[in-house]
C-alpha cells in the first residue's frame, strides 16, 4: 500500500467588510512537500485581500514545519508594516504548544473562539 502523500488546503471565506475581516481556514499539512503549493495558494490570496484582519482558522491543520512557521511570521512582519492584523483561530493543543515553544503566539494573537477572535479585531 502507497502512503497516501500530505496535502494543504485553502478555504477561503468571504470577507466580512462591516469587521474588515476575513477569515481562511487552512486543512490538513504544511510541510517541506506542501509549502510551495500553501505559498502559492496564500500569496495569491494575499494579492486581493483588501480588509484589516485576517485570521487564520487552524482548526483542521494536522502539521506545521519550521518553513510554515517562518512563513506565518513573514506574514505579520509585512502585515505590520501595512497597518493589518493577522491572528490565528482554534488551532490545535499540539499545533499551539510548538507555537508557543517557538513563541509564535508572542507575536501573532491566537484565539479559542470565533467571539473572542472578533473582539479583538482593529
Amino acid at each position: 500500500m502507497t502512503p497516501t502523500m500530505p496535502t494543504v488546503e485553502l478555504i477561503i471565506n468571504d470577507p466580512d467588510t462591516e469587521k474588515k475581516v476575513q477569515k481562511v481556514a487552512v486543512k490538513g499539512e504544511i510541510d517541506r512537500d506542501t509549502m510551495p503549493d500553501f505559498r502559492e495558494k496564500m500569496e495569491a490570496f494575499l494579492q486581493t485581500f483588501q480588509q484589516m484582519n485576517l485570521v487564520l482558522d487552524l482548526e483542521h491543520l494536522e502539521f506545521i514545519n519550521s518553513e510554515g512557521i517562518g512563513y506565518l511570521s513573514d506574514i505579520y512582519n509585512r502585515f505590520v508594516t501595512q497597518n493589518k492584523k493577522i491572528m490565528i483561530l482554534k488551532a490545535s493543543a499540539r499545533i499551539m504548544d510548538i507555537f508557543q515553544l517557538v513563541g509564535l503566539d508572542q507575536i501573532i494573537p491566537c484565539y479559542e473562539s470565533d467571539e473572542e477572535c472578533l473582539a479583538n479585531v482593529i
